[in-house]
């Protein structure tokens, strides 16, 4: 019979993290943050101490599980993963300095590894160019022990297919704490489409950033049902029932939207078209937005200012959608017209990292303007590409296209290449969460964020991986 973990698993890292955990959930009812808190910066020092490599799969469990933590009124952080991501990246850091060998040296012949290298570069390019220096500068520092914990992490630590399946439990299993908290809370108010966001705290600021992290850990479930037998199976499908029914109440039309990304790339990897999708794709998008810039075209869209609001009913919020109503729909037109036009301003090195939110008023439609205007919580211009674009110009953009592009043509090919089912199905799952990401940040910026932006470096990272081994397939078979 397969069991959910070995010995040594539970007395390694799920005893520590349940006693961890317990202690969260005690805050979490008491309200009190310094206990989410100090528990997992107990077991980051502990695990820190033993084994750097327990701390890595420690930040998987933190993930979920992290709150927003307000430093003053002008800095903020997610504790305990953003901590837990400079304590790894520093560790990684002195490791790799001090015994260079450990760094994979395949990774000079991976054109991902390549690719991320140059988006580094130029980013740096715009932060020395930024109208606002001292913000770009904390951008790229964030940035950079997101890649070092993330990227560079997952090259070190899951190197196996055992390494695979635990990083899988620590991501799924705390998932379930936050899945389970919000459903109890949200039987309690009759599953209603006003109370969902109240029922995330402390873990989520709202239902977007909750059901986005959802449906990009979904595909793993099919991935374990696929493999898994005996008993594990009926608890993969009671994970898979709560995720879908956690995904169902969180009522996020950008989640039910990914859904659907995610199985038309599940298709297109199977039957080989999905780079002629995304050229495709591409392609629409820009011949769109030359004709919506052509003789002002966009105006036609136009709302009106006193029938465009916040529906606390669904059915209402879905009509609104589509009939061009929706106040977070027309704040995102605001938004994206204001980013268009700095985009003309700064074609080239753009404004600087971080530094949206201090110029785009300027720039703005008045004929788009919506009851939120004003925009007190300083979100950015809900669209990662056009606010790349914005921020890092059009080289930016073109560097983070390419990189996608070439994440996904890794995926394909080593799902029709590789040997080994299991990396194959791997190369499966990271076509089928790419997509869904990318679909995600289509209407929102959550790469930013500590939850989707941990999955895609993760992504990026599990890509390399898949890359070196395609390279190494290659090799042994030109060998015989």
């Amino acid at each position: 019979m397969q069991h959910l973990f070995t010995k040594q698993e539970l007395i390694n890292y799920w005893l520590p993290a349940l006693a961890a955990i317990a202690c969260f959930v005690l805050g979490v009812v008491l309200d009190e943050k310094i206990l989410l808190i100090l528990p997992f910066a107990v077991l980051a020092i502990l695990l820190f101490t033993i084994n750097v490599r327990y701390l890595f799969f420690a930040l998987l469990v933190a993930v979920p599980l992290s709150t927003e933590f307000a430093v003053t009124d002008t800095l903020s952080t997610d504790l305990p993963d953003e901590p837990m991501m400079l304590l790894l990246s520093g560790s990684l850091v002195c490791i790799l300095l001090i015994k260079p060998s450990l760094f994979p040296v395949e990774l000079k012949k991976s054109s991902l590894f390549f690719l991320l290298l140059l988006q580094l570069s130029w980013t740096l390019v715009t932060v020395f160019f930024s109208h606002e220096v001292w913000l770009s500068v904390k951008y790229s520092l964030a940035k950079t022990w997101f890649i070092l914990a993330f990227v560079v992490g997952s090259l070190l630590f899951l190197r196996t297919k055992k390494d695979l399946v635990l990083a899988s439990k620590c991501l799924i299993f705390s998932m379930l704490l936050p899945v389970c908290v919000s459903l109890i809370r949200h039987a309690e108010k009759g599953f209603t489409f006003e109370s969902i966001n109240s029922t995330l705290d402390p873990f989520f600021r709202n239902h977007v950033n909750y059901s986005a992290l959802l449906v990009c850990l979904f595909p793993i479930l099919f991935v374990w049902h696929h493999f898994a037998v005996g008993r594990l199976r009926t608890w993969i499908l009671v994970c898979m029932g709560l995720f879908l029914a956690a995904l169902f109440f969180a009522y996020s039309r950008g989640a039910w939207l990914c859904l659907l990304s995610g199985v038309i790339a599940w298709v297109a990897v199977k039957r080989k078209f999905l780079l002629s999708l995304i050229m495709a794709v591409i392609i629409l998008a820009a011949l769109s937005l030359f004709w919506l810039v052509q003789e002002d075209n966009y105006l036609k869209f136009a709302p009106d200012f006193n029938t465009t609001t916040q529906h606390t009913n669904f059915n209402e919020h879905l009509e609104a959608t589509y009939t061009l109503k929706d106040m977070s729909t027309m704040e995102r037109f605001y938004r994206w017209i204001a980013g268009i036009k700095m985009v003309n301003k700064e074609k080239l090195k753009g404004y600087g990292p971080n530094t949206f939110t201090i110029y785009y008023k300027e720039y703005t439609v008045a004929a788009f303007k919506t009851w939120v205007s004003k925009n007190e919580e300083k979100s950015s211009v809900h669209n990662y590409f056009l606010l790349i674009a914005i921020e890092q110009g059009i080289p930016g953009l073109l560097l983070l296209i390419i990189l996608l592009f070439g994440m996904f043509a890794i995926a394909v090919k080593g799902y029709h290449v590789l040997n080994d089912q299991f990396e194959r199905s791997l190369s499966m799952l990271c076509a089928v969460v790419l997509s869904m990401v990318v679909t995600l940040n289509l209407l929102s910026d959550l790469i930013e964020t500590d939850k989707i932006g941990s999955i895609y470096f993760l992504l990026l990272g599990l890509l390399i991986r898949v890359q070196v081994k395609i390279n190494q397939q290659q090799t042994n078979n030109a060998a015989l």
